[in-house]
């Protein structure tokens, strides 16, 4: 892996770790909190990870959160079975209809919807190379732009099966596993095994993957052939923002793809964000771990993409909240200075520095 491209759109980037000692400040500060019980349990994580986010053992709740949500069509057959072709999905959401929109808007949420373009290749990669840089900058500059108008926290995921068809190709071949081992159950509306669907995205994407063996591995590469444009724009808003030191919550399949493609971009990636919520789906489960996300609140909740970002930032916000309102033992006085002695000798000797703060 390498930490940037050698040209394109985000060649110019570096992405610096987070500095995991305010985690292990901010746990200790909790224990010491005056309170009668255990703590905070599974929230506590969030915590943690809040304060290695803001450089403090005291994290506060964000202020100017935005969410990017990442629409792009894909080929005949990967979103087999959804309930309503991505760009229905993208033109209510900014019109602030359905239900998203709405959970969005009770949760303080402000929603941009990124457009990219359509995947079409089939028989070779998805994208040629004028389409890959046209992806990759048009993550970063969606990323630039909500972080230069003040947002301090980013929620990322896309819509549509066919980017959660996309995250399986790009988990399959990060793991070295055929696409059924990262192809989830399907359901039906009323809950039924949704059998037609599953069959139809398999046969669709097998075809594609099978024309796209072999080849090197690079970021460009996986968006290029198995990601595609969506995927392929989040994972440059995600290094983006992780170069710019910006906090992200992401959700869903597709996030997670493209997070790991943003590793691949620059390895401190991934420890930027953060997954309130993980569903069952394989492609989750495989790829938060070997991304080593911070342990999320564990509800579990199985729904399309993005649906349970405005719960997650909820949880977070509430979190950081609770925490905040610990009463905490009275910082110790400094111990008074010793007076001088009445008649002091002159010293031309210099005044010793003391010594540099070190981290724990």
């Amino acid at each position: 892996m390498t930490q940037t491209t050698d040209a394109g759109p985000l060649a110019d980037l570096k992405a610096k770790f987070p500095n995991g000692v305010w985690t292990t400040r901010a746990n200790a500060r909790l224990q010491d909190a005056l309170i009668e019980s255990a703590g905070l349990g599974s929230l506590q994580t969030a915590i943690g990870w809040a304060a290695r986010m803001q450089a403090t053992e005291a994290p506060e709740p964000f202020a100017a959160p935005r969410m990017l949500l990442f629409a792009g069509a894909y080929p005949d057959g990967w979103d087999t079975g959804d309930y309503a072709p991505v760009d229905e999905q993208a033109a209510a959401l900014e019109k602030g209809e359905g239900a998203l929109a709405e959970h969005a808007a009770r949760s303080g949420l402000p929603v941009t919807v990124v457009r990219t373009g359509a995947s079409t290749g089939v028989e070779g990669p998805l994208l040629d190379d004028t389409e890959l840089e046209a992806a990759l900058r048009l993550g970063r500059e969606s990323a630039d732009r909500a972080i230069d108008e003040g947002a301090d926290l980013l929620l990322i995921s896309a819509l549509g099966a066919g980017a959660s068809t996309a995250s399986v190709a790009v988990c399959s071949y990060i793991a070295k596993e055929d696409i059924t081992s990262y192809m989830p159950t399907l359901h039906a509306p009323g809950g039924s095994v949704f059998d037609s669907a599953w069959m139809g995205r398999v046969a669709a994407l097998r075809d594609h993957v099978a024309f796209n063996r072999g080849f090197k591995r690079t970021p460009e590469a996986l968006v290029a052939r198995l990601g595609g444009a969506a995927i392929g724009t989040m994972a440059a808003a995600i290094f983006t923002a992780a170069t710019r030191s910006t906090a992200m919550l992401i959700d869903g399949p597709a996030a997670l793809a493209a997070m790991m493609i943003a590793r691949d971009f620059g390895l401190a990636s991934p420890k930027w964000c953060y997954a309130p919520n993980r569903s069952a789906h394989p492609v989750v489960t495989k790829l938060a771990k070997q991304g080593g996300l911070a342990d999320d609140f564990g509800f579990e909740l199985d729904l399309p993409d993005a649906a349970a970002l405005p719960l997650g930032w909820d949880l977070v916000q509430q979190s950081l909240r609770i925490a905040q309102s610990f009463p905490m033992p009275a910082e110790e006085e400094e111990a008074a200075a010793p007076e001088p002695a009445e008649e002091a000798p002159e010293t031309n000797a210099p005044t010793a520095k003391p010594e540099a703060e070190t981290e724990d």
